[in-house]
């Protein structure tokens, strides 16, 4: 052979050695897998070996959890018969209860053995009984609204008395009278008793206040209202003297008495003032001259007019024919008359006078001791 083909012998001879080591390493590793395999397949026998142990102390665990369900078995009964015995103490208890309010329904028991029924019968006939005398008492009169209105007067002097501290006299003794809206009333007193003439106007117009009893506007008691609040808001008076200022022209006079009043109004004053003037009768061609300058009638006009301007519903005249002749007087009691009934609202008015014919001439009069 020649020394090339030696050469190619030997190559081929490490090639087959390099080879055989290949796979004696691959089986060295094949080897190693297969103890790692065998290592964690005994890994995992040694887990499930633990589980069933796990498993066995669980079962030996459910044998000696048996006892105490026979046990519970057992508890269950003693707590029935405990429910029982609770329930038979409660059945005394309502029982007891049930006796102890028999006891003390039998206590309250009177003679008395009208029943429920009976009672509650009587108190409806009893209401029924006051609703027909209501029927009756409205039927008997003219006008619906005059039975509500005599229980709550729009003005009234209750129990009044006036006494002269100097004498001692009672010039109002006891008084006790009433006025309703919507009507003209006239007070008669004694031409020649002018201290109780005096002592009457001043007493209800809040210029002194009784000694005992009460003058009222509706549910305000006047001797617990201040004077100007009495005169601004509550009562229109007309004096016999001083009605009027004389250096005034007849608005003046109005603006006058509305700004005295002290109260507001819902609109212009001027605007107001010429209405009522029209109202009364009062001409433009009086207007601008001092009422002093004017007709006696003239003057009464506007007096009225003032008396009107605070929308007071109570209206109290002095003597309001005093000084005019007959056709005047009946003019003046005519246009007074006229205001007794507005389209909103209603007056009584009062006419406190000495003279008979001016006291007839009112829808009521009364006359004073």
């Amino acid at each position: 052979m020649s020394d090339k083909d030696n050469e190619l012998n030997d190559k081929l001879d490490e090639t087959a050695v390099e080879k055989d080591d290949v796979e004696t390493d691959a089986t060295e590793t094949d080897v190693t897998s297969d103890a790692v395999v065998e290592a964690s397949t005994d890994d995992a026998t040694d887990v499930d070996v633990a589980s069933i142990d796990f498993d066995v102390v669980y079962d030996d665990d459910d044998e000696s959890d048996t006892a105490p369900v026979a046990e519970s078995s057992e508890t269950a009964d003693a707590q029935s018969a405990a429910e029982q015995s609770d329930e038979g103490a409660d059945s005394d208890i309502v029982t007891d209860n049930a006796d102890h309010v028999n006891e003390t329904l039998a206590l309250r028991k009177t003679d008395d053995t009208e029943s429920l029924d009976a009672r509650a019968t009587a108190a409806s006939d009893s209401a029924t009984s006051v609703s027909s005398r209501l029927d009756r008492e409205i039927k008997r009169s003219k006008k619906k609204d005059t039975f509500f209105l005599k229980s709550n007067p729009t003005f009234a002097l209750n129990r009044v008395t006036v006494t002269n501290r100097k004498t001692g006299r009672n010039i109002l003794d006891d008084l006790s009278l009433a006025f309703q809206s919507g009507a003209t009333y006239a007070v008669l007193v004694d031409a020649e008793d002018n201290e109780q003439h005096q002592a009457l106007l001043a007493t209800m117009v809040g210029m002194i206040r009784p000694d005992r009893g009460n003058v009222m506007n509706k549910s305000a008691n006047l001797n617990e209202v201040e004077p100007l609040d009495v005169l601004g808001h509550r009562i229109g008076f007309i004096p016999q003297r001083f009605a009027v200022r004389g250096d005034l022209d007849a608005e003046g006079n109005i603006l006058y008495a509305m700004d005295a009043s002290n109260r507001n109004f819902l609109r212009p004053k001027p605007v107001i003032a010429r209405e009522l003037l029209k109202r009364v009768g009062f001409t433009e061609a009086t207007s601008g001259l001092p009422i002093g300058k004017l007709s006696e009638l003239d003057q009464r006009r506007v007096a009225i007019a003032r008396a009107l301007c605070c929308e007071a519903e109570v209206i109290i005249a002095d003597e309001p024919t005093a000084g005019l002749d007959r056709d005047d007087a009946t003019e003046v009691l005519a246009l007074l008359g006229k205001f007794k009934r507005d389209a909103d609202r209603k007056r009584a008015i009062i006419v406190v006078t000495v003279n008979p014919e001016i006291s007839d001439a009112m829808e009521h009069s009364v006359e004073l001791e």
